[in-house]
């Protein structure tokens, strides 16, 4: 009889286990259901763009008062990225500086350059390439050729990669004699996911802004500036002219533009790429 009672005992238990066993697996299956409907709710619909954070008004104001202090020659990693490119040189980065000269010949000239090329393999960067060769490097090699005019010239850039987007800025200054300063900024973008040109339509719909509120951003901002060039003016300095009216500041016509730290949108208006003039605006979104 004890034998028969243990049997049932340990037929029992085993029934118990079985039991409990199939009612956790459901509790996890429940569970896991639950987790992959929240986790496809959290996604965004096929085509539709997720929105980067806003900026505070606080950290706007301060990349454009830092906005000078970039310029460090290196490529700025602000995020891991699912990018796959063919590099023209395997050893060097995906921004590396292609051309540099410091050198210094007593009235002729003073050369600082750290001149960047993307180290891509593509007809667009072909194409930025060529650009940034023939504006910057040509110039100062120029300069190295020039004799009693008192030539400054100075190349660096910065570059950035966050959303699957290189984003290159170069800026340059030129004091040539008794001209006043040039300053002169180019960008250039490139979409690493795609393989083309970012446009400023693109960056715009990432950070869920519309092209009727960043045109009218720029144009306050730029009417704000006016305002205060204008009083300037009238006390007798020499400030380079705006007009918030010109389409110049139209988001059709923009064409210096990057993404940088915190996914901050800058637009740059650097009148030195076209007048002797170091005056530039910038626009953060």
């Amino acid at each position: 009889m004890n034998v028969i009672k243990e049997q049932e005992n340990k037929n029992k238990t085993l029934l118990k286990i079985f039991y409990i066993s199939i009612i956790a697996i459901c509790i996890i299956s429940i569970i896991a259901a639950l987790m992959i409907q929240i986790a496809n709710n959290n996604e965004p619909a096929t085509g539709e763009t997720t929105k980067l954070p806003e900026l505070t008004n606080d950290k706007i104001s301060q990349y454009k008062e830092e906005f000078n202090n970039i310029f460090e020659n290196k490529v700025n990693y602000l995020e891991n990225n699912r990018y796959k490119i063919s590099k023209i040189k395997e050893d060097e980065e995906i921004v590396y500086i292609g051309y540099k000269n410091h050198d210094t010949k007593s009235n002729d000239y003073e050369v600082d350059v750290n001149i960047p090329y993307i180290n891509i393999q593509n007809e667009t960067i072909k194409e930025f390439n060529e650009q940034i060769k023939e504006i910057f490097e040509t110039k100062a090699k120029s300069v190295l050729n020039s004799q009693n005019n008192n030539i400054i010239y100075t190349v660096d850039y910065s570059a950035y990669i966050s959303n699957n987007i290189l984003s290159l800025v170069v800026r340059s200054t030129l004091k040539e004699g008794a001209n006043a300063q040039r300053d002169i900024v180019q960008t250039y973008n490139y979409d690493l996911a795609n393989k083309k040109k970012c446009t400023i339509d693109q960056m715009l719909e990432l950070k869920g802004i519309t092209k009727k509120e960043a045109g009218q951003k720029i144009r306050d901002e730029i009417k704000t500036v006016q305002e205060r060039v204008e009083e300037l003016r009238n006390l007798g300095y020499n400030i380079y002219a705006r007009d918030y009216t010109s389409d110049i500041y139209s988001v059709n016509n923009i064409t210096d533009y990057f993404m940088g730290k915190d996914n901050a949108l800058y637009i740059i208006y650097a009148y030195g790429n076209e007048n002797h003039t170091s005056e530039m605006d910038i626009v953060v979104m």
